[in-house]
């Protein structure tokens, strides 16, 4: 019976390293995404529509878009050395590139921050009623 207790104990302390290292990993990958977020922005600022601010979303900055991959894929193997089997780092990449094309786009149509008010409101709401 008290083996049981030191196993829960190794699991909880084995998962508050693999949530570090995702911390750490989601770190890097931002400072290796602000160049490119950055470029994004500036471009879509230049669109005068929702859909011109999409295809510029699409298509620009791709250069750096292409160097800063290989650099989020080395990030994410430096940190986790090994890569766990069931964690695709190319994929893990792509879905950060993607993400950031996103916010640049939710960004300039302001649709997020009126998301978030509406969340915030309706919390407010939540708490003033009886």
């Amino acid at each position: 019976m008290k083996l049981l207790p030191v196993v829960f104990l190794a699991g909880l302390s084995g998962t508050a390293l693999a949530q570090q290292e995702a911390v750490e990993v989601g770190k890097a990958m931002t400072e290796q995404l602000k160049p490119y977020r950055d470029c994004l922005k500036t471009e879509v600022a230049k669109a005068t529509s929702k859909e011109q601010a999409q295809l510029i979303v699409q298509e620009a900055c791709a250069d750096l878009r292409l160097s800063v991959r290989p650099k989020l894929i080395e990030t994410v193997r430096r940190i986790l050395n090994p890569v766990p089997p069931s964690y695709n780092a190319d994929q893990a990449a792509d879905g950060a590139l993607k993400m950031t094309q996103v916010g640049a786009y939710y960004d300039f149509t302001g649709e997020a921050r009126a998301f978030h008010q509406r969340l915030r409101d309706q919390a407010d709401e939540r708490k003033t009623r009886p």
